[in-house]
């Protein structure tokens, strides 16, 4: 059968010239056609290769360079839809330290026999973290993670490594600037961490789940990074495939400490005098007391006040030495357990592609469901929305199962089970276009816009009412922008929106008759409307859309097919309506807003965000106005006015004065 190789080349590499060469050899003789070939650029460094060497038919990935090429390549496969579950990944490292293939054991092949293994390896499932970078100024970015994120002294290591360096030096280069940091300042750090098993401290340090008192530290490294170069154990216990990340903290208490430092990487130590201390979670917050350098798998991404980090289980499909565990036996074992890890069983049944057959998988989906109830059912589920592509909760049981009869059990036990729970959070259903970002019909902005405060909106929305929630809603993105059957218009969508540092969120597409007029978008928003509300019977919703593209009537709709459970439709209004039919159309529950901070106002009124939550809007809303490149002092003047008038409103709403200060008599 002949495979048609897309490769993702880092041309600067060294190697990579050699590598390349023996890798077009590879598919001349088994009687492939020539690969296709995308090089990186600083601007650009392999995610869009990726979606280009998949349209062009590409059934093999393999990427060719070091570490940061994996992490776009891999990070690009995860979210390539439909084809995640079927193009593996292939990889030959030719990178300065090549930390993900020592960590999945392809370093110890000849060039030769590397093609060999990126072409016909063994496939299984490999996770891929993520980590959240907020600055000082509160402006975040999502990337991903390949092999482990850092913040401290290693990171400005990593800064300080001049390129024709590592090509000259290779991996001693950032040692030798690691040796230059060794006595230098400390890091004042609070850890953490959340859904921990166990410490993962080979000193056993007692830590437990939550968060840790404030602290002085060098280093702190989150990731999946087994070894170093010479084979130097940095986090023994890492693996690729446990839906798990590994912390390293590194404290040594004065010089002579970084000697116990050594010593316990060189004897697996941890704890006690090395200076070293681990832990294993499933998410991990890191709060700096300063602007701190950060780095993602070796590549420096600037300086932060705050890391939050998290792991995708099975994200991608890898070659490598070991093959596959069985997808169904995980999930059986999982759901036959005294008391089900969700966690686990979500990531287990969201990316189990090794299946006896299709209907074999339909029966274990509707399996897993039946198997929980109650509370646990309404949690699985919102781990399921929550995922990073759209092998969602709605994937499941709309796509995966086809059995109408399969479905039906499903939906039924949904519906038995959610008369039994009481949710108090929302989940906030969301269009995109004119009402998270300007798109196409609002002039007042510069196209591409995203609108001031609105992404902290949704923070306040997602929160609450309760000012530190326990438990935090959903974020649902509904659009009528079709699901392709390879689904990369799904993949752009959420690459564009995961990079705006979002709550976690799902994204619901519509079909291409969908896109027909503005009718058939209501339509189709409606429909993934009826499809989530057969899923989450047990929660309330909120709909954010705007006035441009009939989210109007999507939001009459909703109201009219389930009034008890929609408590706010927020419309951005953004062709000028009137007040008349504004008021009109606010006497049928559908409330039009001139601006995020206005949305959130209205929402405070109904008691649907806190006051600290509106606060933290208009805080954003003021720091976002001032980054807008205007096209014209007119359009700043005009929008300006609206935007500070609501802003206005809200801070007598929550009781500051408008130059920011508490109002008299304010507690």
């Amino acid at each position: 059968m002949e495979h048609l190789c897309g490769v993702v080349v880092h041309p600067a590499k060294p190697r990579s010239a050699q590598a390349l060469a023996a890798l077009r050899r590879a598919p001349r003789r088994r009687g492939w056609p020539e690969p296709l070939v995308a090089e990186t650029t600083v601007e650009v460094p392999g995610a869009d290769q990726v979606a280009e060497l998949l349209t062009a038919g590409a059934d093999r990935i393999v990427a060719l360079g070091g570490d940061g090429t994996v992490r776009e390549v891999a990070g690009a496969l995860s979210r390539a839809g439909a084809l995640a579950d079927v193009v593996p990944l292939g990889v030959l490292p030719t990178g300065t330290a090549n930390l993900w293939s020592r960590t999945v054991g392809l370093t110890d092949d000849s060039l030769e026999g590397a093609v060999e293994l990126a072409l016909d390896g063994p496939v299984r499932d490999c996770d891929l973290a993520w980590v959240t970078v907020t600055r000082a100024d509160g402006s975040a970015r999502t990337h991903d993670v390949a092999v482990v994120a850092g913040v401290g002294m290693d990171a400005e290591a990593f800064a300080a490594t001049a390129d024709d360096h590592k090509q000259r030096l290779g991996w001693l280069a950032y040692f030798a600037a690691l040796g230059r940091r060794a006595v230098g300042r400390q890091v004042t750090v609070r850890l953490g961490l959340g859904s921990v098993s166990g410490t993962g401290s080979g000193a056993g340090d007692g830590s437990e789940a939550g968060t840790t008192r404030e602290e002085q530290v060098r280093t702190v490294l989150v990731g999946n990074c087994r070894v170093l170069p010479l084979g130097l154990p940095l986090m023994p216990s890492a693996s690729m495939e446990d839906g798990r990340l590994d912390v390293l903290v590194v404290a040594p208490r004065t010089v002579l400490g970084w000697l116990g430092v050594g010593a316990g990487i060189l004897t697996r130590r941890r704890g006690g005098w090395t200076g070293l201390r681990t832990h294993r979670a499933r998410h991990v917050t890191v709060d700096l007391a300063e602007p701190t350098a950060v780095h993602v798998d070796g590549d420096p991404v600037g300086d932060a006040v705050r890391l939050e980090l998290g792991v995708r289980p099975g994200a991608v499909l890898v070659r490598t030495r070991a093959g596959a565990r069985d997808g169904e036996d995980e999930v059986r074992r999982l759901l036959d357990a005294p008391e089900p890890d969700l966690e686990a069983l979500a990531d287990a049944l969201h990316h189990g592609r090794r299946w006896s057959s299709d209907h074999a998988r339909e029966l274990l989906v509707r399996d897993v469901f039946v198997g929980l109830s109650g509370a646990d059912l309404t949690r699985f589920k919102s781990l399921l929305s929550s995922g990073p592509d759209h092998r969602d909760l709605e994937h499941l049981v709309f796509d995966v199962v086809d059995d109408e009869g399969v479905r039906a059990d499903i939906l039924r036990h949904i519906a038995s089970e959610a008369e039994r729970v009481d949710v108090p959070d929302l989940h906030v259903l969301s269009d995109i276009d004119d009402t998270l970002r300007c798109a196409l019909h609002d002039d007042r902005y510069p196209r591409g816009t995203v609108y001031p405060g609105v992404i902290e909106l949704y923070r306040a929305l997602d929160a609450g009412h309760a000012a530190d929630p326990e438990s935090p809603g959903d974020i649902t993105f509904v659009t009528a922008r079709p699901m392709d059957p390879a689904g990369l218009v799904e993949q752009h969508t959420r690459r564009g929106l995961r990079e705006l540092g979002l709550p976690p969120h799902s994204v619901l597409s519509g079909t291409f008759t969908g896109l027909r007029n503005h009718d058939a978008m209501a339509g189709a928003k409606i429909e993934n409307f009826r499809r989530f509300r057969a899923l989450m019977p047990e929660t309330e919703v909120v709909f954010v859309g705007d006035s441009g593209q009939g989210d109007v009537e999507v939001g009459r709709r909703m109201i009219a097919a389930d009034r008890d459970a929609v408590r706010l439709v927020l419309i951005h209004d953004v062709v000028d309506t009137p007040e008349a039919a504004r008021d009109e159309l606010r006497a049928e529950g559908i409330v039009l807003v001139d601006s995020p901070v206005g949305g959130a106002l209205e929402a405070y009124a109904v008691d649907l965000v806190s006051a600290a939550g509106l606060e933290a809007v208009v805080t954003a809303a003021e720091r976002d106005l001032d980054r807008i490149e205007w096209e014209s002092p007119e359009q700043e003047k005009a929008t300006r006015a609206v935007v500070e008038r609501d802003i206005a409103a809200a801070r007598t709403a929550y009781g500051k004065a408008p130059d920011g200060s508490r109002a008299v008599g304010d507690a």
